[in-house]
């Protein structure tokens, strides 16, 4: 082929490149939004004209609907100063762009022609123009198509919040929560933390348990940290998670709504490491919680970051926590159980100890090395923590107390299988940590609860 040739053949192929462009460019998403609002908000204008008796009124608003069917398309973006955030969600949104729409009203329910809720309320104290969008529903402020603006996609960190789980960014800043309207589910997702003893294990900014991670940064763990075979066992619905729904608040809700052990089953029987490890020692709140709970639990962590930059001038401080006073100290020793997340062990009010895998538990058949592993297994997860009721009859006050005051080393565990893995759980020497007073009360409250012994007379 000539040298002559191939220029043309480039430049047939330049031309169609920019073609092609041009066609993909003019058949944008966003542009196919904005066009339906512009033409919406036309249709409107001259109903109303037609139904206006005011003459004057009636060309105004034919004159307003003709601008409205004329208007450019064009992308819009909010600039935050002190967030560093570039948001194009008004690119859609129109309704919600204080320049195109000062009053923020539209006569449409339907999204992305909608308004925002609360006006008059929550935009009015958080306006567009300073905050954006995504600082509170997060997402990818950049992109102009759905998916990727809401950030369903896959590889995104941080897509759009769902539900209530959006209440979380009012966590990030205001220290008054709790009494938020409209952050109902993310206070009640504090409350059931501490209820249901998640602190014994986790901290939250470094108050709580060492046994597991600290939640107090959750919302900013990154993906990558996260094994792609851990992701695959998370059931929510029982389905599994497609790629695109592969973020941070589907890890928790996993963890919630189904038995973690499927989720972190690690290698009980040593196939892949020279010993053997136990699963996820959390305890499988499946059958504790129900689902608006585990959501409630997922709108309060969504607001634990410590990478958002939201600047110290916008944060909102709660009032300066206080501790409860109690006359009766049974209902002090109560407290204190839920204080310090003994429930995450001993479960809820000390009702019955919580799974502890391979450790002694009842119901359990003798080990028998011939069994399956099918059947060993089934028999390890029948481990169990005490049931503290059922304890409290061997110890007086002062033992109690001091037995809570040394705690109880993992070495101490005895194996229901003596060649599996060892009992992740132990309790934690408290001396120190929890004060004289508290710990009176703590095992007045234990000693309360103990199952009487029958005598026999």
């Amino acid at each position: 082929m000539s040298y002559r040739k191939l220029f043309y053949a480039f430049n047939f192929a330049l031309l169609a490149v920019f073609v092609t462009a041009l066609v993909k460019d003019n058949d944008a998403q966003w542009k196919t939004y904005q066009r339906q609002y512009y033409d919406l908000m036309a249709d409107h204008l001259t109903k109303q004209a037609a139904a206006e008796t005011d003459p004057k009124k009636a060309a105004d608003l034919r004159k307003s609907a003709a601008e409205y069917r004329r208007h450019p398309l064009a992308i819009k973006q909010i600039i935050t100063d002190g967030l560093g955030r570039f948001d194009r969600c008004t690119t859609c949104h129109v309704g919600m762009d204080e320049y195109e729409n000062p009053g923020l009203t539209t006569p449409f329910t339907q999204q992305p022609f909608a308004a925002h809720p609360d006006i008059a309320g929550l935009v009015k104290t958080h306006p567009f123009t300073k905050f954006g969008c995504t600082v509170c529903h997060q997402g990818q402020g950049l992109a102009t198509t759905l998916a990727d603006a809401h950030g369903w996609v896959e590889n995104w960190d941080h897509p759009m919040l769902k539900g209530t789980a959006i209440q979380g960014s009012c966590v990030k800043c205001h220290g008054d929560f709790a009494a938020l309207k409209g952050a109902q589910a993310a206070a009640e997702g504090e409350k059931l933390i501490h209820q249901h003893g998640c602190l014994g294990c986790h901290a939250i900014d470094g108050v709580g348990g060492t046994m597991s991670v600290d939640l107090g940064d959750i919302e900013d763990k990154p993906l990558e940290r996260i094994a792609g075979y851990n992701f695959l066992r998370v059931r929510i619905d029982g389905k599994q998670l497609p790629l695109d729904h592969w973020n941070i608040q589907n890890w928790i809700l996993g963890h919630l709504v189904d038995d973690p052990e499927q989720v972190t089953p690690n290698d009980p029987f040593a196939k892949m490491n020279t010993e053997p490890i136990a699963p996820s020692p959390m305890p499988d709140f499946s059958h504790e919680l129900t689902r608006e709970q585990a959501e409630d639990i997922v709108a309060y962590l969504s607001g634990m970051t410590k990478l958002e930059e939201v600047p110290y001038r916008d944060h909102v401080q709660g009032p300066a926590a206080r501790e409860p006073r109690f006359s009766d100290p049974k209902a002090h020793g109560h407290y204190v159980f839920v204080k310090y997340g003994c429930a995450g062990c001993h479960g809820v009010d000390a009702k019955a100890g919580r799974r502890r895998f391979n450790a002694l538990g009842p119901g359990q058949k003798p080990f028998d090395p011939k069994m399956t592993e099918a059947e060993r297994f089934a028999e390890m997860e029948k481990g169990r923590e005490p049931t503290l009721p059922d304890l409290m009859s061997g110890y007086s006050h002062e033992e109690l107390v001091e037995k809570i005051e040394q705690g109880v080393p993992a070495s101490a565990a005895k194996k229901w299988d003596p060649d599996g893995p060892m009992p992740v759980i132990y309790m934690p020497a408290w001396k120190g940590k929890i004060s004289k007073p508290e710990l009176d009360d703590l095992a007045t409250w234990l000693l309360s609860i103990g199952k009487k012994q029958d005598l026999g007379f």
